[in-house]
């Protein structure tokens, strides 16, 4: 959920964005223009039209939008369409994935506060529960449960002790009671790769981390997706796209559904993708910076 240079500046977009912009345009392909106010102009990704507007679509032309934060249509018919119409079409579906990523952009296009791309969690289905645990390691709730079927990606934590040594602890789903692997770490992480010979495909296991000789009873899913499985599920999340959307775009849009979906690697390495094809927008990189952050990549 072109280039996407509707995010570059966020400011910029934001102060058109008033109260009389009920459409965004999201994507955009062929010959567009916009009629406002009598004047015909070329139609831009990212700008912001009130339902006053009129959408002029030429013969291959598509246009897609968002509106009322949430609702996402396509015109792909030649033609003039009057935005007025258009109000059975801005009806909320649902909260699904791909519903909050269209209100992710909506909001992410314009809102001008915040840092660009570190709101992304607040649209997403699932974010975790508090712990409650008492002890000296702290596993941030982001991470759950993580699904995972390959890349370099890292199972984090804090510490509450000025401790120099960590145990890590692995264990099968049919046995927590004795961990199946356990090692001794330095650092406040451990790359799944490391430990990724210990597993099996289709499986789910549990781990968790602790200051080296004390407990932690607070256990961690991690499901190690077969790659077939995984494959199914990008295939079905790139469908989503929108027509007009660019790779760069559909690299992103994918990286939100995948990280809201716990494929923290895989969201990584389609974050790093966006970052790359299209390494002038801000969004894109401000968010490939916070993710980082987020989940202690360096």
């Amino acid at each position: 959920m072109k280039k996407l240079k509707f995010f570059i500046p966020l400011l910029v977009f934001a102060a058109t964005a008033g109260a009389q912009s009920d459409f965004l345009l999201y994507s955009l392909k062929g010959n567009v223009s916009v009629v406002e106010n009598g004047v015909e102009t070329k139609a831009k990704i990212g700008k912001m039209l009130n339902s006053a507007a009129t959408l002029k679509i030429a013969t291959g032309g598509t246009a897609t939008l968002i509106c009322n934060e949430s609702a996402m249509f396509t015109i792909s018919k030649a033609g003039n369409y009057p935005l007025s119409k258009f109000g059975d079409s801005c009806k909320v579906t649902g909260g699904s994935v791909s519903a909050n990523y269209v209100k992710y952009v909506w909001a992410s296009m314009t809102k001008s506060s915040g840092t660009p791309g570190s709101n992304r969690k607040a649209f997403m289905n699932t974010v975790g529960a508090v712990s409650r645990s008492i002890n000296n390691v702290w596993i941030d709730p982001r991470l759950d449960t993580v699904n995972y079927s390959g890349g370099d990606f890292p199972l984090s934590w804090k510490s509450y002790a000025d401790a120099k040594e960590f145990e890590f602890l692995l264990y099968n789903n049919d046995n927590i009671t004795e961990p199946a692997y356990k090692t001794t770490v330095t650092k406040l992480k451990i790359p799944i790769p490391d430990i990724c010979k210990l597993m099996s495909a289709g499986k789910s296991y549990y781990w968790t981390a602790a200051v080296k000789g004390e407990e932690n009873d607070e256990l961690k899913v991690l499901n190690f997706v077969s790659k077939e499985s995984f494959e199914k599920t990008l295939a079905g999340f790139k469908s989503f796209g929108a027509p007009g959307e660019t790779p760069a775009q559909q690299a992103y849009r994918v990286a939100f559904m995948l990280e809201d979906a716990h494929y923290l690697s895989e969201a990584y390495q389609h974050y790093s993708k966006a970052a790359t094809l299209d390494s002038s927008n801000v969004l894109y990189r401000s968010t490939l910076m916070s993710f980082k952050k987020d989940y202690e990549i360096k």
